[in-house]
């Protein structure tokens, strides 16, 4: 979920933590989620296939892993926690804005 505007409380396994324009939330399969917008918040939540984001990592790390199930070792040992908030920022929210409208429309 990429915060595109306002703020709000969510609730993961990281606990209660405030997000704000900028922020973007990455849940693992099976998380709980829940979250209540401080006044307002607008945002887009994209929802990837788990074998698409083993291939991902497979073709990111192509020089190092030898085929698909090295690829989902490597994801489970190295992409650990069910819920992260990664604070972009502003400025580099906004430079994914266009490709999100484009998978939007």
């Amino acid at each position: 979920m990429v915060i595109w505007d306002g703020s709000a409380i969510i609730f993961s396994e990281f606990g209660q933590q405030a997000v704000k324009l900028g922020d973007v939330i990455v849940l693992g399969a099976n998380t709980l989620f829940g979250g209540e917008p401080e006044d307002r918040v607008t945002l887009t939540t994209i929802y990837a296939d788990t074998d698409y984001v083993i291939d991902q990592v497979f073709w990111q790390h192509v020089g190092i892993l030898h085929d698909r199930l090295d690829a989902q070792d490597f994801a489970a040992t190295n992409y650990t926690e069910p819920a992260q908030i990664l604070r972009l920022g502003e400025d580099r929210a906004g430079m994914l804005m266009p490709w999100l409208d484009e998978l939007v429309a």
